[in-house]
């Protein structure tokens, strides 16, 4: 896939609106496309689920209609998916509703012995997850919630970081902007750290790693900040001892 692989757009209820998908054939044979959608949710500790769609609660998989299911792309060459969302006409559609639709090539197959055997081999699918996420217009909070703090040091280096879960609460989805400011205990900033991560849709999360450098030893005080596009800063103090 050529460019993105999160298509978003602001829409009101009863509109519809079209998209497109580039998919690039870089070898010298003809290869075969298969068009497909998923639900798509990710959480913090690493696992990513591709779930049948239309069964997650904010799944749009219903609005989206590919002109394609299949496609053969020629050696050296583009070819171009376009897909169609068309929004209900609901009042209750609050926020942001997102889904997948999947590029999946054709699987590579194990290669025979030079006496023409099949060989014991694994075959490979490579695939991708273009994401389609469709904002209500002027609808839906965004809220944040810190989860599952962690101050550690690495023993080798003897540098110290902080971790936590950034969890979206809310009915929108935000790239939020997180950065920590860390304190000793005469009130002298001693670290800071700063980060702008990718779309975060609600219900989802993510781990954040602050990197903090040497620290002292002693006790210090560290705030973090997440800016979701509202209009105030979500903050969270914590103590940190060393």
């Amino acid at each position: 896939v050529v460019g993105n692989t999160v298509e978003e757009r602001v829409a009101a209820a009863g509109e519809s609106y079209t998209g497109t998908i580039v998919v690039r054939n870089l070898t010298r044979q003809d290869q075969p496309v298969r068009i497909y959608q998923t639900d798509y949710r990710f959480f913090a500790d690493g696992t990513s689920h591709f779930d049948d769609p239309g069964t997650t609660p904010r799944s749009n998989a219903s609005w989206i209609t590919p002109t394609v299911r299949s496609l053969l792309v020629p050696p050296n060459s583009e070819m171009t998916v376009s897909y169609t969302v068309k929004i209900p006409n609901a009042d209750s559609l609050v926020g942001t509703y997102w889904s997948t639709v999947m590029v999946e090539g054709a699987p590579t197959e194990p290669g025979r012995s030079s006496g023409g055997r099949p060989q014991v081999g694994v075959g490979a699918v490579m695939r991708y997850a273009v994401q389609v996420a469709t904002h209500i217009k002027t609808s839906g909070s965004r809220k944040v919630a810190f989860a599952n703090t962690k101050f550690l040091t690495d023993t080798t280096t003897k540098t110290q970081s902080f971790e936590l879960d950034v969890q979206n609460t809310g009915e929108r989805a935000y790239r939020p902007a997180l950065w920590i400011e860390v304190y000793d205990e005469a009130g002298a900033l001693k670290a800071n750290a700063r980060q702008e991560r990718g779309l975060l849709y609600p219900g989802s999360s993510l781990k954040q790693v602050f990197q903090l450098g040497k620290l002292a030893n002693g006790t210090y005080r560290a705030v973090v900040f997440a800016d979701s596009g509202e209009d105030s800063v979500f903050a969270a103090q914590f103590t940190l001892k060393y």
